[in-house]
């Protein structure tokens, strides 16, 4: 995201606002002129009032904002490295200098200067930190400076617990350790920016991702994703359009293929940022899977914004699908087409350190299409529309242990209640990762 004009003025008219009431006219008519969108001029008059002879951090912040806003990066991280030693002015000279290195497509860069202030004294300094971090986390980079900028690739190491692998009733395992593993997790994403800019232009991504069970290996994870993606401005908001092909295994056997669409739009009002996507999907079961076969539609609306001294991110998703389903032989009928509804909210807290703690919630409503037909675990022939709701919980933390390394420790908890007692099941899942950013 770049530096809005509202962001601009807000910074430069702090600053103004911090000068001495005897400040030279000069330097009076660039705040104005700055606040009236005539950058040139503004710049003009802040050079003047050097040439006068003024003097002092306010001037060298006021210079560098102006000349930011012009493109002229070099000439604008001269005069914020004047500043990283000021005591008044240091903090919100690494801002700038971390904005205008997103700008340039620096992502790694970035983060370093955002990093620094995240134990800042000032509040809003953390709050506008947190949230780019926030932000190249989830979408990095920003206009390339050079090609070896183009790219960006992170990799990630889990090892966990999972109390109920299998995801079933307590009472239909055997006994307590039956449904209880440890694994362990491989996760590669990357992205490549084949034209443009990360504001228009296009890019290639993918990711790849395995779990793999320490004794159930019938339910080993694989999946791999490539996709291609186009964004641009459109009436103020960012848009996002492309498709990606995602394949899916189980326990070193094949289950689906996806072709997914991909149409997201983003736009910050005040200080926030709104989200909306939709995304629909065409699933391509194999032999032994069939009844997956068919269509999802997802729309999503996300609302991001700090609150007090946390990052606050609200969820509303709605799933409509239509698949083939299973007919068993002996005349059984299962769903897999539920219309789903997801209401989630997400709050991010910075600590001393770099370190910061993260919790959130999700509860999910689903109804299945038809009227199911099975024997439930009661031993009861049962047919009835399916329906279900899903706590999902967690809580966790994560530790910078170097400027692309991470640390990252959570714990989940998850309770699914439905009226089949078949598919009602609580778990809890521990997880250790190790991130790191190329």
């Amino acid at each position: 995201m770049e530096l809005t004009p509202k962001l601009l003025a807000g910074l430069l008219w702090w600053v103004a606002a911090a000068a001495p009431a005897g400040a030279e006219e000069p330097f009076a008519n660039g705040t104005a002129a700055f606040k009236g969108g005539n950058y040139e001029r503004a710049l003009a008059h802040f050079e003047q009032a050097r040439q006068g002879g003024q003097q002092g951090p306010s001037l060298t912040y006021n210079l560098g904002v102006t000349l930011f806003k012009l493109g002229r990066y070099q000439a604008a991280q001269a005069e914020f490295q004047q500043l990283l030693d000021d005591p008044e002015w240091g903090e919100v000279a690494r801002l700038q200098l971390g904005l205008m290195a997103e700008k340039q497509g620096r992502p790694v860069a970035a983060v370093g200067f955002y990093r620094a202030l995240t134990d800042s004294e000032s509040p809003k300094l953390r709050r506008l930190a947190l949230m780019r971090l926030s932000a190249l986390a989830q979408a990095p980079g920003a206009e390339p400076a050079a090609d070896e900028d183009r790219g960006l690739a992170l990799l990630s190491l889990t090892s966990g617990y999972d109390s109920n692998a299998y995801a079933l009733q307590n009472e239909l395992l055997t006994d307590d350790s039956v449904g209880e593993d440890t694994y362990s997790e491989l996760f590669a994403w990357g992205q490549y920016r084949l034209q443009g800019t990360a504001e228009d232009g296009w890019r290639l991504h993918g990711f790849a991702f395995g779990r793999r069970y320490s004794d159930l290996e019938s339910l080993d994870l694989t999946s791999f994703n490539a996709g291609i993606s186009r964004h641009m401005p459109w009436q103020g908001w960012m848009v996002e359009l492309g498709g990606a092909a995602e394949t899916a295994s189980l326990g070193g056997e094949r289950v689906t293929n996806e072709w997914r669409f991909v149409g997201r739009m983003q736009q910050a009002f005040g200080n926030g940022v709104l989200t909306l996507a939709y995304q629909p999907s065409y699933f391509n079961g194999t032999d032994a899977y069939r009844y997956l076969d068919g269509w999802r539609q997802r729309f999503d609306a996300r609302w991001a914004a700090p609150l007090a001294m946390m990052d606050i991110d609200l969820l509303y998703r709605l799933e409509l699908d239509d698949r083939q389903d299973l007919v068993t032989a002996d005349d059984g009928f299962y769903s897999y087409s539920p219309r789903r509804q997801t209401l989630g909210v997400e709050a991010e807290l910075p600590l001393s350190w770099g370190w910061s703690l993260n919790a959130g919630s999700h509860y999910r409503l689903s109804h299945y299409r038809g009227n199911n037909r099975l024997q439930d675990s009661d031993g009861e022939f049962k047919q009835q529309p399916r329906d279900g709701n899903r706590l999902r919980s967690w809580i966790g933390v994560e530790v910078p242990l170097l400027p692309r390394l991470q640390l990252d420790a959570r714990v989940m908890r998850t309770n699914n209640d439905e009226n089949f007692d078949i598919y009602t099941y609580d778990k809890t899942e521990a997880s250790l990762s190790v991130r790191y950013v190329f």
